[in-house]
């Protein structure tokens, strides 16, 4: 009897030994799972960048602030500032702006404009040629040029496009391709091949945009621009 005491003890022991043995590995396998979890958790937390640090005002504030807190207590520092940069790189003398939307053109001499003018700009227009497959986009460029020449009664010599915009065929002659008087009495040319500033037969259309890409000028506006305006002048063209 005792002998079966001592051994139910005995089995009592060993099964108390292997539940605190199975609860020890689940206790670790927990931990070690929630620090899995946790660490995926940082990851994916601190790699989307959000929670590293915390944007509030302050930080907000740190960065370019416009105007910043010298340029309110003295505007007119900046102000001044910034016509010595414009100036520095503004033209002298006599040039030339165009708006090509607006169809309007004015001179400045000497930080005064003298010329208001009213002008016909680029249409705009895609021409393709369905033999060649050549393109033509009939636009005024726009940016900073200079009048690299002066004519006066300027002999139109017709591209090709013209030719193919009014399904004619190519002269043979070369001949046949100038006409006097299409371009008025004067012509600027601007140092980008195949654009001037000239006058025109079509006054009627003066202040609409269906020119080729040239600029178009009405005959008395052309005349004070031929005076005026010396090659080597600049024109701004937006």
């Amino acid at each position: 009897m005792r002998d079966e005491i001592t051994l139910k003890e005995e089995v009592g022991l060993s099964n108390n030994k292997k539940n605190n043995f199975s609860f020890v590995k689940l206790a670790i396998f927990s931990v070690s799972f929630l620090t899995l979890l946790s660490s995926l958790f940082l990851l994916l937390f601190f790699g989307t960048g959000y929670g590293s640090f915390k944007i509030d005002e302050t930080v907000m504030k740190s960065g370019r602030e416009h105007p910043n807190s010298k340029e309110q207590s003295n505007p007119d520092e900046i102000i001044e500032s910034s016509d010595k940069t414009l100036s520095s790189v503004a033209p002298t003398d006599i040039f030339i702006v165009i708006d090509r939307v607006h169809n309007r053109l004015w001179l400045h001499e000497n930080d005064k404009i003298t010329l208001e003018a009213k002008i016909s700009a680029g249409a705009g227009s895609i021409l393709k040629d369905p033999k060649t497959k050549r393109e033509w986009t009939f636009d005024t460029p726009t940016g900073r040029f200079k009048v690299k020449g002066k004519r006066e009664q300027p002999l139109w010599t017709a591209p090709d496009w013209e030719f193919i915009e009014a399904n004619e065929p190519y002269p043979k002659k070369y001949a046949d391709r100038t006409e006097e008087g299409m371009l008025g009495e004067y012509a600027l040319d601007l140092d980008i091949p195949g654009y001037m500033i000239h006058g025109t037969l079509y006054e009627r259309l003066i202040g609409r945009n269906v020119t080729h890409g040239c600029v178009r000028v009405g005959r008395d506006d052309l005349r004070i621009l031929w005076k005026k305006v010396p090659i080597g002048s600049t024109v701004f063209i937006f």
